[in-house]
């Protein structure tokens, strides 16, 4: 197996997004510091860079992304009608593998991407509905690997927790708990592990990932080449690269955020395009992601403080009103539980 460490390095002089660099020990120290920075980060770029080199929880983190880079590498190598054997059923399950070749409706030239990807959900993990809903939903090469998923999923939702922890403290909500209620680990939702796999075809019309937003609460990425971009916040539709740091995760938010703030977080647009420069000729691009979602039952509208505030976009570098929300209603208006969101969503977006 290929050690993620040994990629090409990330070329030179290309645009970098700036994403703030947070220290996971100095957030468990209660800096208030780091805190401030964390809020900051989740309400002007959506997106941060996780040092996670300098606690027990972020280098177990860290070697688990490893491992799980190598379990990707073997799942993705089984023949592709082995893999279609455990395709997710859009509108029906958000869970097992997706082939390459979806079009986003988010992509106005409706391109193909070129990522593969299997994502095994929590419930599935801790609390499977039957005794066969692994062996019906994954290929029976996880089976191996089965504490090291259920020890990633527990240990990226504890992590998730505390930076809503914080992000209540900081906003001074009600309760240091508005977020994390909405999230329990024990109760049904479409948290899951995502093993993605990019192969880039030279000179084709392809991307990765078309440009989207997430539409979960967080999402917890370990990734080492490069091919992540973020709309730039100060040129529309701009894009910026992200450069992977060593032992460090990128964060984001999703949508569900930016609605239980009626529009004070940020969930940003981003994309994965072709490999750059020299990390090209690799050909291949693995990444580990975890997704934070609400809980099934929970409302999809705002909270706390946020319930009776105008919804709000950015424009300009400014917060203004503006009419409507974020797709989180039906068509008679009412509003969607995160189950019913969730569906709605992942068949809007084509997976």
């Amino acid at each position: 197996m290929t050690n993620p460490s040994s990629n090409p390095p990330f070329p030179p002089n290309l645009p970098l997004a700036p994403l703030t660099t947070i220290s996971h020990s100095k957030l468990l120290s209660n800096d208030s510091i780091e805190s401030s920075k964390l809020l900051s980060a989740c309400k002007n770029q959506g997106f941060f860079h996780l040092d996670l080199r300098t606690t027990p929880q972020g280098a177990t983190l860290l070697s688990q992304s490893s491992q799980l880079y190598n379990l990707a590498q073997s799942l993705f190598a089984l023949p592709l009608e082995t893999k279609q054997q455990f395709a997710l059923q859009k509108g029906v399950s958000l869970f097992g593998y997706k082939p390459a070749g979806t079009v986003k409706t988010t992509d106005p030239s409706h391109r193909p991407d070129s990522t593969e990807f299997f994502n095994i959900g929590k419930d599935d993990l801790f609390f499977p509905t039957s005794p066969d809903t692994l062996a019906t939903k994954y290929p029976s090469e996880i089976t191996p690997s089965l504490p090291l998923l259920k020890s990633f999923t527990s240990n990226c939702h504890v992590l998730a927790m505390e930076l809503l922890t914080l992000l209540a403290q900081e906003l001074q909500l009600s309760s240091d708990t508005i977020f994390t209620d909405l999230n329990k680990f024990d109760q049904t939702s479409g948290d899951h592990i995502r093993l993605t796999h990019t192969i880039h075809t030279p000179n084709d019309n392809k991307l990765g990932l078309p440009s989207h937003t997430d539409f979960g609460t967080i999402t917890i990425l370990f990734n080492w080449q490069g091919g992540l971009q973020i709309e730039s916040t100060t040129a529309p539709n701009q894009w910026e690269w992200v450069k992977p740091l060593p032992g460090h995760a990128i964060i984001n938010l999703g949508d569900a955020m930016k609605i239980f703030t009626n529009g004070l977080l940020k969930s940003a647009k981003h994309r994965v395009v072709p490999l750059p420069d020299n990390q090209e000729k690799a050909m291949e691009r693995y990444s580990v992601v975890y997704f934070v979602r609400p809980n099934d039952n929970v409302m999809m509208k705002a909270v706390d403080k946020f319930e009776n505030d105008e919804i709000r976009v950015r424009v300009a570098g400014k917060f203004e009103p503006v009419l409507g929300g974020e797709g989180n209603s039906s068509s008679t208006g009412e509003v969607l539980t995160a189950g019913e969101w969730m569906v709605q969503r992942a068949v809007q977006l084509g997976n």
